[in-house]
């Protein structure tokens, strides 16, 4: 009777071990397919270089966490991509990376491109916000040039906008038609 008693606890730790074993591979198989579900979202190509999230810029082949987040920061920096060819100035793309992506990557349509265009930017009066829709204009700068202004009174040329800090001539070619005083 002995015997049958420590058979039966063997047994019944056996199973109680298999059991516990086969809740802990259920759970991690079930992890698992969240994880690969919620990793697998789907991204509409063409990618919209304005508005994307970083993880929509990582779906696109052949840019990864590092190049996606340098996109994402030139973006902020700049005020924007204004064309497909301006990525070449992101740090890490070049000619080979920009014929690679540029299928799946766009910018802004070609009518808000030219109403963009054509709408001229008083900087005298413009907010914060409304100088951030500057290429190369980003949060940074867009408050440099208020704070300037409210400090030195109206700009009355384009050169004068050199006196703020972070604005030089590069960034100030790229505003210089979409500017007025």
């Amino acid at each position: 009777m002995r015997l049958r008693k420590q058979h039966q606890r063997t047994i019944l730790f056996v199973a109680l071990v298999f059991f516990i074993l086969l809740g802990i591979v259920m759970e991690r198989e079930t992890r698992t397919e969240e994880d690969t579900t919620a990793s697998q979202k789907v991204v509409a190509f063409p990618v919209e270089l304005n508005t994307a999230s970083l993880e929509d810029l990582m779906s696109i082949p052949g840019i990864g966490p590092v190049k996606a987040q340098r996109i994402i920061d030139y973006r902020e920096s700049h005020g924007g991509f204004s064309s497909v060819e301006e990525l070449k100035n992101v740090s890490g793309i070049g000619e080979k990376t920009l014929e690679k992506i540029s299928r799946y990557v766009t910018v802004e349509g070609v009518e808000q491109h030219i109403k963009r265009e054509v709408t001229k930017l008083n900087v005298n009066t413009a907010s914060v916000e409304e100088l951030e829709t500057l290429p190369y204009i980003g949060e940074v700068k867009a408050k440099a040039i208020v704070e300037y202004r409210e400090k030195n009174g109206p700009f009355r040329s384009p050169e004068d906008l050199l006196d703020v800090p972070g604005i030089g001539e590069k960034t100030l070619e790229k505003i210089g038609g979409k500017i007025t005083f």
